[in-house]
């Protein structure tokens, strides 16, 4: 037998080699540097230029930095650091400015002797900002005098320039400005006020004293500053949650440096709540780890050593009985901050969404447990370590008691799809398929509700009907057993294979994997401001009461469009349009006029096969998954949202109120 080779579809040679020089890779490659090149990735130019000067404040070198935004686009970040070296490089013979400008993995943070500590590490921030941009100009004050630099898409078209000498006593510093490449971004890229007022708001809190100011045209200037760090910001996020105690517990290894484990700062901050999950939100040289790591390691074990050490003190737990906390019995409620400063911090990857380093752990528990022990001990702490004590030892009441509810549950129940408690209203899906396979939609309304029986693939498919708006789990300051009274938040609940249950005089709710009665939750609401609104309160009840749902990505949203545009006289060729835009575009595109445009008042006027094909059918329906990418700005975002402080809230929507489409 005889083999021919198949014949070569394209020259493939040493040319065919492309090298990018410079910051060609950036401009090839952006989501490489930045995510994305919509409106999330287009923040990550200010953050790599803001993150450059709170490096600069970690050094002790900075205390203000103020970023301008201008009606074209432009932003100013201006700092009173130490200003960007000028001097020529004794190995390029370029300019010290030109090489973080123009060169990838240029800067002072590998193990110079600039910074100690630092949040950027790769070298690559200030460069990926100039490649990504139209024009940049950067200024810097120092060695006496004033310093220029002028790009165009990271190419220099001005030199570092001397200018004028400085004044005596003018502070030193570096001004970056630019505006950004709109080839590169997406059209409807743009910066927003409220994304940067948060951001700059969570660094006030990670550095104690640094002043943050934002301009924005035609509004007041903003200031963020914090004198007691983390502990404002977790006195922020339990603002609107029934807090245990009301101290604040802080501790910070620069306040008692004699106490400090393998010279790394830690500082950290406590609350426990009345809520029945915890928040844990944790910081290596001012940089979230969305994802933990070593430091978070160390801070579980210091605060279950002391507790448990401090309950068995006061006689709460017996240790020759084996009684004992889990961790989860320590934890729950708590909403804690950690944050280190380490000089060579090992991160996962170019995201640094965990850290690694083991003398982490050792300084974060060994600090902790020492400062907390002494806390604990203080009589003038003796009414709040109580409350605290008395919060843990319920939680493990709790927990106990739930596994005695959850074994005789699981005995006694034949199948988590024959529930005689289910609520009347549920219309479930008709065969017992695996849980992974199966939906529940909650919609709004009996009207809704009967539009996506039609709709809906009964297979598979459940239909949940919600009355009116839930309660406001955040605004109502409700705990987790009072949320779960609420008649629409218990069927809820109910449906998915949870349970409320009265353990004393405390309402819990238990919703455990294996009970589970769906693989996915879809709220499917009209497309109005209501519909955004009652869907917000759904989220806001399962980010507070359901979290391990949107960790595991199984909440989405349903996106029905406003508008149907009909191609030809029979309605048979038609096009969907989900803002006006969408619709005058389709309506321009395909020559058609008024009266072939359909408007859906609300998902009860939605014929059937159009709800299908748009919310329900898998195959070409619109979701979109509930992820959290920073569990810092989510919170903080709730908060904002559905808290009972209005001014954060009107920043808000005077920022992005007009994208909003009333009905």
């Amino acid at each position: 037998m005889t083999t021919t080779a198949k014949p070569k579809t394209g020259r493939y040679g040493a040319d065919d080699i492309d090298v990018l020089e410079g910051l060609e890779p950036v401009r090839v490659r952006p989501g490489m540097y930045i995510g994305s090149t919509t409106s999330r990735g287009l923040h990550h130019l200010v953050w790599e230029i803001v993150d450059n000067a709170v490096d600069e404040a970690l050094a002790g070198s900075c205390t203000l930095i103020r970023v301008d935004l201008d009606e074209d686009g432009a932003v100013t970040v201006t700092d009173n650091g130490r200003g960007i070296p000028v001097a020529k490089h004794s190995k390029t013979g370029e300019s010290a400015l030109d090489l973080v400008f123009t060169r990838l993995h240029a800067g002072g943070k590998f193990g110079g002797a600039g910074y100690k500590v630092s949040g950027g590490l790769h070298g690559v921030g200030a460069s990926v900002t100039n490649a990504l941009s139209d024009w940049l100009e950067a200024t810097v004050r120092r060695d006496g005098y004033e310093w220029s630099v002028r790009y165009a898409r990271g190419v220099p078209v001005r030199p570092v320039t001397r200018g004028r000498k400085l004044k005596a006593k003018e502070p030193t510093g570096t001004t970056v400005r630019w505006n950004f490449d709109r080839s590169i971004f997406d059209a409807d890229a743009a910066y927003s006020r409220s994304t940067i007022e948060q951001r700059l708001r969570e660094k006030s809190y990670l550095v104690r004293g640094l002043r943050f100011e934002l301009q924005v045209p035609g509004k007041p200037l903003q200031v963020f500053e914090s004198a007691h760090g983390i502990a404002d910001f977790v006195r922020e996020l339990n603002a609107e949650r029934d807090a245990v105690h009301p101290t604040v517990i802080f501790f910070s290894s620069d306040d008692t440096p004699a106490t400090a484990a393998a010279d790394i700062p830690v500082e950290v901050a406590l609350q426990w709540t009345q809520s029945a999950d915890e928040h844990i939100f944790s910081y290596a040289n001012v940089v979230p780890t969305t994802d933990g790591g070593t430091h978070v390691t160390g801070l579980r074990r210091a605060v279950t050593r002391a507790i448990s050490a401090f309950a068995i003190e006061q006689g709460k737990l017996k240790k020759d009985k084996n009684e004992s906390f889990e961790g989860r019995d320590i934890f729950e409620g708590l909403t804690s901050a950690v944050t280190v400063k380490i000089r060579d911090p090992q991160f996962e990857g170019q995201t640094k969404g965990r850290l690694h380093n083991p003398d982490a752990q050792t300084a974060v528990a060994t600090y902790v447990y020492a400062a907390l022990s002494v806390w604990l001990a203080d009589k003038r702490n003796a009414k709040e370590a109580k409350a605290i004590l008395e919060r843990c030892l319920l939680a493990r009441e709790i927990r106990l008691a739930k596994g005695k509810i959850s074994k005789k549950l699981r005995n006694e129940a034949t199948s988590i799809f024959t529930d005689t408690n289910l609520p009347g209203k549920l219309a479930d899906c008709l065969e017992t398929l695996p849980v992974e396979g199966r939906e529940l939609f909650i919609v709004e309304g009996d009207s809704a509700a009967g539009s996506g029986k039609a709709a809906r693939d009964a297979a598979f498919q459940a239909i949940l009907p919600i009355r009116g708006k839930i309660l406001n789990v955040v605004g109502a300051g409700s705990r987790n057993g009072r949320a779960f009274e609420h008649a629409e938040i218990e069927g809820i609940l109910t449906a998915l294979g949870g349970r409320k249950d009265v353990i004393g005089r405390t309402v819990v709710a238990t919703l455990e994997p294996q009970m589970r009665r769906y693989g996915k939750v879809v709220i499917l609401t009209d497309a109005d401001v209501d519909g955004a609104h009652i869907c917000t309160l759904l989220l806001t009840m399962f980010h507070e009461l359901m979290p391990a749902l949107i960790d595991e990505g199984r909440i989405l949203i349903a996106k029905p469009p406003l508008y149907r545009i009909n191609l030809d006289s029979r309605g048979e060729r038609y096009v969907y349009a989900y803002t006006d835009a969408e619709r005058a575009e389709a309506m321009r595109a395909h020559k058609r006029s008024g009266d072939d445009v359909m408007r859906f008042k609300g998902l009860g006027e939605m014929n059937p096969d159009d709800l299908r094909r748009t919310t329900m059918d898998p195959a070409t329906r619109v979701l979109q998954r509930v992820e959290v990418d920073d569990a810092a700005e989510a919170a903080e975002t709730i908060l904002m949202l559905m808290g009972s402080h209005p001014d954060a809230r009107r920043s808000w929507l005077e920022d992005v109120g007009l994208t909003i489409e009333s009905a």
